[in-house]
């Protein structure tokens, strides 16, 4: 029949049809949908995270240089200046297109979509209205599209920690990085009810690792609320590999659900759904990042 629906191997050859009716076709290809969202959830915060990660590696990779070379005049100063905020504006950029788009995607991936963008959009306004870092963050990706660039001073403080007994024991390295209020208010687009809330100078250190933080939650947020259809939708798909493969010698590997009406079939492998699941698992939460941070210190039983 021309207008049968049917699973087969979409590939050349005499592989075995398994027939299916129009609505299991429907709710495979509502399957798809779900997961290719829920991909996109996992992908828009691993890009976020991953432009935070390459923020901190850069500090890092920076201070150690300093520590060895001592190199401070202007030129250097300068370039490290201009790769800091690079690097800021990545992970700004990343983040602001995440707490702008999260929603939508996610409200697509719930079993009620109205009750789930409701429920995210009241979580995301009371991370900003709590949250005066994320906030000036999120302002901060306004000033950098109208602008300029969000790093305008930094500062290259040392100092000795000491032992129990007072004695010195390692010179600290550090990289301290601000955006200062005088300069982002000549910005006639700067978000003039949160002026008054602005310190003179805006460690930005603090607020990357703080909104990363609020960020994280949100994503947490998202995980518990979409959880539930997301599992469905893959289980949809590994019931009909399983379905297919009784009839292909244990084969489900290619298998496409076809439909009179698509040129293409609906291609049910999992294999990347798989790389949703790794990255959710890679990802954890972080919400408390503002209060983290990594040191090359010598460790204490080595002394």
């Amino acid at each position: 029949m021309t207008d049968q629906y049917f699973l087969k191997v979409a590939a050349l050859g005499p592989h075995p049809k398994l027939e299916i009716t129009q609505l299991e076709f429907q709710n495979i290809a509502e399957a798809r949908k779900v997961l290719t969202g829920a991909l996109s959830i996992e992908e828009k915060y691993d890009l976020t995270l991953s432009n935070y990660i390459d923020l901190e590696k850069e500090l890092l990779s920076l201070t150690a240089e300093l520590m060895i070379k001592f190199n401070f005049d202007y030129d250097n100063l300068y370039n490290i200046r201009a790769l800091l905020n690079r690097k800021i504006a990545n992970f700004i950029l990343s983040g602001k297109i995440y707490t702008e788009q999260i929603i939508s995607t996610a409200a697509f991936c719930a079993s009620d979509c109205s009750e789930a963008k409701t429920e995210l959009k009241k979580f995301r306004s009371k991370k900003y209205d709590t949250n005066l870092d994320y906030k000036i963050m999120e302002a901060l990706r306004n000033y950098i599209a109208h602008y300029g660039m969000v790093l305008h001073t930094l500062s290259l403080p040392s100092h000795w920690t000491k032992d129990s007994n007072g004695n010195a024991k390692e010179l600290e390295f550090n990289i301290d990085l601000f955006s200062e209020k005088k300069l982002l208010i000549a910005d006639s687009e700067f978000k003039k009810e949160i002026i008054h809330e602005l310190p003179e100078k805006f460690d930005l250190k603090k607020g990357a690792r703080s909104y990363i933080g609020c960020i994280s939650e949100i994503q947490a947020t998202v995980r518990k609320i979409t959880e539930t259809r997301i599992n469905s939708a893959r289980l949809t798909i590994e019931d009909y590999l399983i379905q297919y493969s009784l009839i292909n010698n244990g084969d489900s590997f290619a298998v496409g659900a076809y439909s009179p009406n698509e040129k293409k079939p609906i291609i049910l492998s999992l294999e990347w759904d798989n790389v949703r699941i790794n990255l959710a698992k890679t990802n954890i939460s972080i919400p408390n990042m503002f209060r983290r941070y990594a040191t090359n210190s010598l460790s204490t039983k080595t002394q």
